[in-house]
């Protein structure tokens, strides 16, 4: 009998490394969701000098993250309620983001284009998008369904439409992709 490899789901220090975040600056999360696993992440790396604005749609994931970061003692993370499915729907100024977090959320997302033009809006120059989602193929016992999937080439191509320079891939486990591209 043989042995099966364990699968591996990406890891969120990992992820947040690859968007090169370091200490002072200010880190938007896209779809944060109910335990802000990347923001925490995001938080740590940018330290007590940074910010991390924690972005949903969802008024209860945002309540949810609030009470982690009151438990955890986050003073560097901020909920902000936003539509982030079109250009302005999030309350932040344009360019305050060195970088932004868009984690297993294009599957979920239906104007996909709208939301990579609302994240150039909030990428300062230089700035790093960070995209993790999932694999169109494989176990659809985890994450959205598979029909709702974008290849990773879908979803580079999102991103060169909209004036941001493809950089590379990182490791993301067996389930995911990821990449990071630069605003120019």
């Amino acid at each position: 009998m043989f042995a099966t490899a364990q699968k591996r789901f990406y890891v969120p220090r990992v992820v947040a490394r690859a968007s090169n975040i370091r200490s002072g600056q200010t880190v938007v999360d896209i779809l944060a969701g109910y335990q802000g696993t990347m923001t925490f992440e995001a938080a740590a790396l940018a330290g007590s000098q940074g910010i991390v604005y924690a972005v949903d749609l969802r008024k209860t994931a945002l309540q949810a993250l609030k009470g982690r970061c009151e438990l955890g003692h986050a003073g560097n993370i901020e909920a902000v309620h936003g539509h982030v499915e079109r250009v302005g729907g999030v309350p932040l100024a344009d360019q305050i983001a060195d970088a932004v977090l868009l984690v297993d959320a294009l599957s979920l997302l239906e104007n996909r284009l709208e939301v990579v033009r609302e994240v150039v809006r909030l990428l300062k120059s230089g700035g790093i998008l960070t995209v993790v989602d999932w694999h169109p193929f494989g176990d659809a016992r985890h994450g959205p369904d598979a029909a709702r999937r974008l290849s990773e080439q879908e979803a580079r191509s999102l991103c060169l439409v909209n004036a941001l320079q493809y950089e590379g891939t990182f490791d993301t486990g067996d389930y995911h992709y990821g990449f990071t591209c630069r605003r120019i």
